[in-house]
């Protein structure tokens, strides 16, 4: 597994962090590497001298071989990445039409694809229905930006998190995941939602407003 040490300031006290970067996360080597993503822990680095908890996030691609998931995170990417990614052409031999190819832009965006898998979910799917209550969630959250609904799920269900919110109690604001809006979408939108097998897709709301009009 590649390994990068770099220094970061911290800024607290301004001391310089080595930060280990992992270029590569197989989780079927180290599974443990998944729930550090999930739990927020994997990008947090703690300063030896004062004590304060430093986010570095930095280009990272995530593999599960058993889900057939390939996930490249890049934060503050170039606009043609997704271009250099596809660049290669593969022979169809090599072509799994089964395994899903992503670009995410950070951290969050990681957890929430690792998440979808599990769940047995289809972001593109998800990401339309999140197209569809748009305009109702906004009503009430008028500062709403595209990315600041995000899919979780626990004991209780399945839903959409409304990041930037909080009732007051330190906890996020949900919208629960609407199963007859999802089984509709996959019913009838997967044409339009069809990505090249093979091919990476940055699958989100600026991907679905160029396949629908709002």
């Amino acid at each position: 597994m590649a390994v990068e040490i770099i220094e970061v300031e911290c800024p607290g006290c301004g001391e310089m962090i080595q930060v280990r970067q992992e270029e590569f996360v197989d989780v079927k080597e180290n599974p443990e590497y998944r729930e550090k993503i999930i739990e927020g822990d994997f990008f947090l680095n703690r300063c030896p001298s004062c004590g304060d908890v430093v986010m570095v996030e930095y280009p990272l691609m995530y593999m599960d071989p058993d889900r057939k998931l390939n996930f490249y995170m890049a934060p503050e990417h170039e606009d043609d990445l997704l271009e250099q990614l596809n660049s290669l052409e593969l022979p169809e031999s090599a072509v799994d039409a089964e395994a899903v190819f992503r670009l995410v832009p950070n951290g969050l965006g990681l957890t929430e694809k690792i998440l979808i898998a599990e769940t047995g979910r289809d972001d593109r799917v998800l990401e339309l229905c999140k197209f569809v209550i748009w305009d109702q969630v906004r009503e009430e959250w008028p500062d709403l930006e595209p990315g600041d609904l995000l899919y979780m799920f626990d004991e209780d269900g399945e839903y959409f998190v409304i990041w930037p919110s909080d009732n007051g109690q330190d906890e996020k604001l949900t919208v629960p995941l609407d199963a007859e809006l999802y089984r509709e979408i996959e019913e009838h939108y997967m044409d339009a939602l069809a990505i090249p097998a093979g091919k990476y897709a940055e699958v989100d709301q600026h991907w679905i407003s160029e396949r629908f009009e709002r």
